[in-house]
């Protein structure tokens, strides 16, 4: 997806006085009138929260919930990378969410040697809109995002875009057509990933369905209720990011010029 503009520097951190210990004060906190009037407070605000049934807000240890806070800050779907380590997922809905093409873009980096990739959505995934990357050349891929959860610490879920390329894409309209497993949100999913990309590399996508019986026997995962798969709020197609006309035809006049000096 698009990357975003890079964070403004924050000021560096102060660092804290070093003391001595003979430099400490040491008091009783528990005779201390502030400490004991703090408390207090905090003693009647949770018994307030009790009283009005309201639940005291927890926060979460563990890799799921901090990738769930990392995924929050961002404004673009976060989509699911499988990798050499086998992957718990399920489909929340029967079908991709939406479905569209889209170029990745090769471009020079300021780093010697190295070349960033972005991807620009292909406006001829819109009836009736040229695309400028099309008419240079680049050819675009299809894509059909699908909304999974991925089951993470303890049961957590975390909300990703699967977008499946033709091969995946296969895989998956296999599966839903077949009597045993369909519809894909029936069950579970185990993904994991194999070989080396890049030139001349394999990379082999492992997607086998899975019960819940066996996630819990088997791998001791825990399987959340389907309640709180109906509770994730899902990725819908505004989620997409769709250049405009004028940005697409300035990028391929680059591209043509950086072919010509070529």
């Amino acid at each position: 997806m698009p990357s975003k503009r890079p964070a403004r520097p924050r000021p560096a951190p102060v660092p804290e006085p070093e003391y001595e210990d003979d430099d400490v004060n040491t008091v009783d906190v528990e005779d201390d009138p502030k400490v004991k009037k703090a408390r207090a407070r905090l003693r009647a605000t949770n018994t307030a929260a009790e009283g009005n049934g309201e639940a005291k807000p927890a926060l979460r240890g563990g890799w799921t919930e901090a990738q769930k806070q990392m995924d929050s800050t961002s404004d673009y779907a976060q989509t699911f990378k499988p990798d050499e380590n086998t992957q718990f997922v399920k489909f929340l809905d029967d079908l991709p969410y939406v479905n569209f093409k889209r170029h990745w873009i090769e471009r020079a980096s300021t780093t010697p040697g190295k070349r960033n990739v972005r991807a620009y959505t292909c406006l001829k995934s819109f009836d009736g809109k040229d695309c400028p990357l099309c008419k240079i050349g680049e050819k675009p891929q299809a894509v059909a995002a699908f909304n999974i959860a991925i089951i993470g610490d303890d049961g957590q879920l975390l909300l990703k875009s699967w977008d499946a390329q033709p091969r995946i894409y296969n895989v998956l309209k296999a599966y839903s057509n077949d009597a045993k497993i369909a519809p894909l949100t029936k069950g579970f999913f185990m993904v994991s990933k194999s070989g080396a990309g890049g030139r001349g590399g394999t990379v082999q996508y492992n997607i086998s369905p899975i019960r819940a019986s066996s996630l819990e026997e088997d791998y001791d995962v825990t399987v959340p209720d389907q309640a709180e798969f109906d509770a994730i709020e899902r990725y819908t197609p505004e989620i997409i990011s769709v250049p405009t006309v004028k940005e697409l035809r300035d990028l391929a006049a680059e591209l043509a010029d950086e072919d010509y000096d070529d």
